[in-house]
C-alpha cells in the first residue's frame, strides 16, 4: 500500500472521527448522526479500496478536485454546525494546547452566527466539478 493511500486513508479517519464526536453534543447539527455515517461510508470505501488494489489517494486531477470538494464540504458543515448552535449558555472551547472556554452571552451568540453566516457566503461553493466516465449525464445521444 502506498503512502498516498495510508494518508488519503488517516484522513478520512480523521474527518469520520471528527464528524462522530460531534454526535449528541452541543454543537451537533440536526443531522449529524447522518453526516458521520456519510463519512463512515466514505471511510470504508477507500479501506476496501485500498485492500482490493483498487483505490489510491488522489493520483489525477478529477480525484485531486472530488478530494478537494470533499474538503470544502466538510469545512463548510462544521461551520454550519457551529452557527446552528451558537447560543446563548454554549461554552466554546478554543485551541487545543491550552484552551480557552467562552460561555456565550445572547449578543456574543448573535455576533457569532453572524460572523459565520458572513463567512460562509464569502467561502461559497468551489468553481469546480467532476464529472465521471461513463456517467450518462449527457445532453447527447449515442447514435
Amino acid at each position: 500500500m502506498s503512502e498516498k493511500t495510508v494518508k488519503a486513508i488517516m484522513e478520512q479517519a480523521q474527518v469520520f472521527a471528527s464528524s462522530w464526536s460531534m454526535v449528541g453534543g452541543p454543537f451537533a447539527a440536526d443531522d449529524q448522526l447522518e453526516r458521520a455515517e456519510e463519512e463512515k461510508a466514505e471511510l470504508k470505501k477507500l479501506v476496501t479500496g485500498a485492500l482490493e488494489g483498487s483505490v489510491s489517494a488522489p493520483q489525477d486531477v478529477g480525484e485531486m478536485i472530488e478530494s478537494l470538494l470533499a474538503w470544502h464540504k466538510h469545512k463548510a458543515g462544521q461551520l454550519e454546525m457551529i452557527s446552528d448552535n451558537a447560543k446563548e449558555g454554549v461554552t466554546l472551547q478554543l485551541g487545543t494546547d491550552d484552551p480557552v472556554e467562552i460561555v456565550l452571552t445572547k449578543d456574543m451568540a448573535k455576533g457569532l452566527r453572524i460572523g459565520l453566516v458572513l463567512a460562509l457566503e464569502r467561502l461559497g461553493k468551489l468553481p469546480i466539478s467532476v464529472s465521471h466516465d461513463g456517467d450518462d449525464d449527457s445532453d447527447f445521444d449515442d447514435e
